[in-house]
């Protein structure tokens, strides 16, 4: 799974083929079809197990840092510095029509975003603009990966990716409510 993975995150989930992935894993075709029994298992699979470790897992991993703020900064922080999944992420983002990667897209989306908005919420700010500022965040998120995949020399110019997530971190998660 880990070869299909890493494939979509470089060419995107049409570039799954079952002959050209059992051959650069140097294994028959007949053994991939041991494991799955055509190329939409494996993406189900692949897109399964991505969507359990960006669910249930960053609930687990983030979830029990008590300042909301904290969980804010250090998930900004994990989530940018996460340049294979974010690479991945974007690569699902090209295929968002994708009837097999559409639901598990959303959800996944749907969980990151609930997530952000509990935070904000647990910092004193209203509903709305706890959704807002957890959009402003899952956005900067997403573009910066969409770009990452579209326009690698911007930025890569960005030689300070602390500092880029730091800025971002500061514009979002205030130190105190006004």
């Amino acid at each position: 799974m880990l070869a299909a993975t890493n494939l979509i995150a470089r060419d995107g989930v049409q570039a799954v083929a079952v002959e050209p992935l059992a051959q650069a894993l140097g294994v028959t075709k007949g053994s991939f079809y041991w494991h799955f029994r055509n190329r939409d298992e494996l993406i189900h699979a692949v897109l399964e197990a991505w969507e359990q470790d960006q669910g249930a897992d960053v609930v687990s991993r983030y979830g029990g840092i008590a300042d909301p703020r904290r969980r804010l900064r250090v998930l900004l922080f994990a989530a940018f510095e996460d340049v294979e999944n974010g690479r991945f992420f974007a690569a699902l983002a090209v295929s968002s029509e994708d009837p097999r990667v559409k639901p598990a897209l959303r959800r996944a989306t749907e969980r990151r975003l609930a997530f952000g908005v509990e935070a904000f919420q647990a910092m004193g700010f209203a509903e709305k603009e706890a959704r807002e500022r957890s959009l402003l965040a899952y956005a900067a998120y997403a573009g910066y990966f969409q770009l990452l995949r579209t326009m690698p020399d911007a930025v890569r110019a960005v030689t300070d990716l602390s500092g880029y997530v730091r800025r971002l971190a500061d514009a979002l998660v205030p130190a105190e409510l006004r």
